[in-house]
């Protein structure tokens, strides 16, 4: 996904200050916790899917950029909050 958005914020002229991988590395520094989404899902509120993926992937179309990796999550991620009654 990282990788997708990446090509995304490139194609669109913006200049990322950390490359992905090093995004990764900080990410595995903080240990485990619990996306915001997670922790929305395990509440029973509403989940941010269209701020936080819909978008990424609504930028891909725009930009041509494929999204395979977000398509899945995004369906999956959609699937499991309408079963949940949180989307």
């Amino acid at each position: 996904m990282m990788n997708e958005a990446h090509a995304i914020s490139q194609n669109l002229g913006i200049d990322k200050p950390f490359d992905v991988e090093r995004r990764i590395d900080a990410a595995k520094a903080v240990g485990e916790h619990k996306t915001s989404m997670l922790q929305d899902l395990e509440r029973d509120r509403p989940m941010e899917i269209d701020a936080l993926i819909t978008s990424v992937q609504e930028l891909g179309k725009i930009t041509n950029v494929p999204t395979p990796t977000i398509d899945t999550v995004l369906a999956l991620t959609k699937l499991r909050a309408k079963e949940a009654k949180l989307y």
